[in-house]
């Protein structure tokens, strides 16, 4: 029988000693958290907007061996339950194919025993969204190829309509390169380092140069145009990605919606906001 020096058995019993330590304080924080449920009774049980200032703080806090990308997927896991302790909280997922990856960007950012369905179809996951079936919805990035574009179902000022609240994996794409936006009923929450997302109604032949200016000169200058479609037969829509937080009223939209010198612009909306990824320099270890 081989025998454990000393020294490493008080090193376990200290290990032993910490996981004590850490329960207790989960436990305390958890008892916070249902004071924070009572006394924002009614609210949303979702807040991606703060647990995404939570993470970037932890993680600019981190020293040592761990990996910070575990850490993020051990505060991921720890946020997804405790939001599931305070209402149904429930996902509906595109996922075109078996192993398309969608399911466990998903799982990463919602946690593994979140209840969930699977979608082939992008629509179907909105309509879930939108009927309260599923608390949020995991979508692909819009592309240019799309036949039938999922984001084309949120043009609307309804309050039952839901908006861009997220981009996943917060810790940027992944080995194969799989990201997704996240939709919920619920107004975008601004974070010190955000994107927004808006949907432009422009004449039909607007060129690329007259848009971008136009988009600039009232202060929204595009980072990406994720897609552009006929909107009737003489009006285009465009779907925009800005830099910064852009709240429904903002002043920039209206001036886009009424001014006459936005090059052909006719209306803006508003689509939603999300919480920037943490960059490749935050998680280096």
């Amino acid at each position: 029988m081989s025998c454990v020096p000393d020294n490493l058995e008080a090193l376990r019993r200290d290990i032993d000693a910490l996981d004590d330590q850490i329960v207790d304080l989960l436990m305390e924080r958890c008892a916070i958290v249902d004071r924070i449920a009572d006394a924002k009774r009614g609210g949303p049980i979702l807040r991606p907007g703060r647990e995404a200032m939570i993470l970037r703080r932890l993680v600019a806090r981190w020293q040592g061996r761990l990996a910070k990308r575990t850490l993020v997927r051990m505060w991921r896991e720890l946020l997804a339950g405790v939001v599931s302790t305070q209402g149904p909280f429930a996902l509906a997922i595109w996922m075109p194919e078996r192993g398309a990856g969608y399911l466990e960007v998903a799982r990463n950012q919602y946690g593994a025993y979140t209840p969930a369905t699977t979608h082939q179809s992008a629509s179907q996951v909105v309509r879930e969204v939108t009927s309260g079936t599923a608390t949020v919805g995991v979508l692909p990035l819009p592309r240019w190829e799309d036949d039938n574009p999922w984001w084309t179902q949120i043009l609307s000022t309804s309050p039952d309509t839901p908006h861009i609240v997220a981009r996943l994996p917060i810790t940027g794409p992944g080995p194969l390169g799989i990201e997704a936006l996240v939709i919920a009923r619920m107004p975008p929450e601004a974070t010190d380092d955000d994107r927004s997302v808006i949907a432009v109604e422009t004449e039909r032949n607007i060129s690329r140069s007259a848009f971008t200016e136009a988009l600039s000169a009232a202060g929204l200058p595009p980072r990406a145009v994720w897609d552009s479609r006929p909107a009737g037969e003489d009006a285009r829509f465009h779907l925009v990605e800005v830099v910064g937080f852009v709240a429904p009223d903002d002043g920039r939209l209206a001036a886009l919606r009424g001014g006459t010198d936005t090059g052909g612009i006719r209306n803006a909306l508003l689509l939603g906001a999300y919480a920037a990824p943490l960059s490749a320099e935050a998680l280096a270890d």
